[in-house]
């Protein structure tokens, strides 16, 4: 059949195109709000994916090319279909700011039939039932974007069953006596109370802290203190580095290998802590049943946010384009062609510029280019090329394993969550803290044992207390040694201060500990059924208490150069309390720069 419908829908919209772009372009859940079916993906080939409804009776399949998108303004997709009452669809979708304020939206579709089933039903289902559907659903969305929320809230969910409100009501006491904020608890049943299915199959503690206004450490660890109490099951999602998109997905962070598979991309790649594992929740079937597997489209660029624009350029063409961009560092790549451009996005950036496919190769160095440039793609070559612009930071969103497997309450609830034995994984970066009693023995002989016990206990509890406020955990203790870690260099140097300063006025004679802190990266591994890290960096934190004298911190020269570190000391430390000196590290051939903390 040669017949082709048209359709074009036209709607004005109170919200900003970037307001309205994580909403309009979250295929995936536009699908599930304007009534469609769910999907299954059954292969993938090139690129090209394979897919057909999930319904009874009806069999419809059809091979879906990649997205293309430019960032707020447009996307668009192609569909062949291989069974079913339609032969092809495209959609192009365009978001146009007003002069005013708001947002012009073009939706636009073509649809070929494959039959008679299909000329009948495309002017009544398309035409007519999407049409509202879809005029709907993005009054919704312009109604959430207007409340500039980060939290998208959808008004389709479900009440909990008076059942499933008293086992949340018992587990929420149970988190009450152990501290939990009540507003974090108020959010969490609201939530799990109205939510949709789609917003609790994959719940992002930080996402959500940062849509409730409460601090991401407080909920992160409310949903592990959840998943204790049987409120909420946790994974262990793993992310591909070139699409970002979930490669696997495990209950036990046990079954976590240090390499994996994109399927998507085709792509194997070297799991890392600090970026492709990301911890997500669900609720417990006991509190709500959620059908994680339901999805409702297999790609859109809502699952690629980190990408600017994604753009098929016919061979010897070129294609001109405005998009919008966050300030900072992005890898411009294009299809068949081996390496890429590095670019950078600032304020005093180009405003125009030209990319090419061609055989010349990559432009040595950096471009700059503005935030909201004009681009022209130019394709040289005898071949359709897919332009992508991929922004290299990963989003500050995820909580990721580094970040969960660092907290003590993590360590304390889940001691059994490590890796296989002899498996490693690497973190990009930890900041590692070894203290040190010092003259223990003499304390002993001095007090006798009884009294002195009590007041090494006494100086454990005052380290352990510390280095949890400070979102760290203490990994393992050596004798009155202890080796902690933390995310960051400045909640290290903020923990060992409370610990000097309180360690320095209690009891008779006075404890001195000895401390050093350094910062770099690790590879996490299993020792004695418990996570541990090994490395360098360890190797040198673990030596600088050596040089440490009463009331102070030795710092190495990352964390001497991290500026909250620099702001923290300026505020809190006495004045001219930092001093540089040279040391000589067993195991490494020249002196290192270190520098001296006087704490109180």
């Amino acid at each position: 059949m040669t017949k082709e419908y048209h359709y074009k829908w036209v709607w004005d919209l109170k919200s900003s195109p970037e307001a309205l772009w994580p909403l309009v372009s979250d295929t995936n859940r536009f699908n599930h709000d304007t009534g469609l079916p769910p999907i299954e993906l059954l292969g993938i080939s090139n690129g090209v994916k394979h897919v057909k409804f999930k319904i009874p009776l009806i069999r419809v399949e059809w091979e879906e090319e990649p997205f293309e998108w430019t960032y707020p303004y447009r996307f668009g997709i192609l569909r062949r279909y291989r069974k079913g009452p339609l032969a092809e669809m495209r959609v192009d979708c365009q978001l146009e700011r007003l002069e005013s304020s708001g947002t012009r939206i073009t939706y636009e579709t073509w649809v070929e039939p494959a039959n008679i089933f299909g000329l009948i039903g495309i002017p009544l289902a398309i035409g007519i039932v999407s049409a509202k559907r879809f005029e709907n659903t993005y009054k919704l969305y312009d109604r959430i974007a207007s409340n500039q929320s980060p939290e998208l809230v959808f008004p389709k969910g479900r009440n909990l069953s008076p059942n499933a409100r008293g086992r949340f009501q018992v587990m929420r006491d149970r988190l009450q006596d152990q501290g939990v904020d009540n507003a974090i608890l108020d959010h969490l049943h609201e939530y799990l109370n109205h939510a949709d299915d789609l917003s609790i199959q994959r719940m992002r503690p930080y996402a959500l802290a940062d849509g409730w206004a409460a601090p991401r450490r407080a909920v992160l660890e409310t949903f592990l203190r959840g998943t204790r109490a049987g409120m909420f099951d946790m994974y262990w999602d793993l992310l591909c580095p070139e699409c970002r998109g979930v490669a696997e997905n495990h209950a036990r962070l046990g079954d976590v290998h240090s390499t994996s598979h994109c399927n998507t991309c085709q792509v194997d790649f070297n799991v890392n802590f600090d970026h492709n594992v990301e911890v997500i929740f669900r609720p417990n079937p006991a509190v709500r049943a959620v059908d994680a597997t339901m999805e409702f489209c297999v790609g859109s660029p809502q699952r690629q946010p980190h990408i600017a624009f994604s753009l098929i350029v016919p061979p010897r063409e070129e294609l001109p384009f405005s998009t919008m961009l966050m300030a900072g560092r992005y890898t411009l790549r294009v299809s068949g062609m081996a390496g890429s451009q590095l670019v950078l996005a600032t304020n005093g950036g180009a405003s125009k510029i030209q990319f090419y496919a061609d055989d010349r190769g990559w432009p040595d160095g950096i471009t700059e280019l503005g935030l909201m440039p004009t681009i022209r793609l130019i394709n040289e070559t005898d071949q359709a090329r897919t332009f992508e612009l991929v922004r290299t930071t990963w989003s500050d969103q995820a909580a990721t394993a580094a970040d969960v497997t660092i907290l003590q309450v993590f360590r304390d609830l889940f001691s059994s969550e490590v890796l296989r034995p002899g498996e490693e994984i690497s973190i990009g970066s930890t900041t590692l803290m070894f203290t040190d009693l010092r003259d223990s023995t003499r304390l002993y002989r001095e007090i006798g044992d009884a009294p002195a016990f009590g007041r090494v206990r006494e100086h454990f509890e005052i380290l352990e207390k510390a280095v949890a406020e400070e979102g760290g955990s203490i990994v393992k203790t050596m004798g009155d040694a202890i080796m902690a870690a933390f995310r960051s260099p400045v909640s290290a140097v903020r923990a060992i201060s409370k610990i000097q300063k309180q360690i320095a006025v209690r009891g008779d004679p006075p404890l001195s500990i000895k401390a050093g802190i350094h910062h770099g990266p690790c590879i996490v591994v299993n020792l004695n059924d418990r996570l541990d890290y090994f490395g360098s960096t360890v190797n040198i934190a673990a030596r600088l208490p050596n040089f440490s004298k009463d009331g102070e911190a030795i710092i190495s020269e990352p964390i001497r150069n991290d500026q909250e570190v620099l702001e923290f000391l300026e505020k809190n430390a006495p004045p001219n309390s930092l001093s540089r000196f040279q040391a000589e590290i067993r195991g490494y051939d020249q002196a290192v720069d270190l520098w001296r903390i006087k704490m109180w």
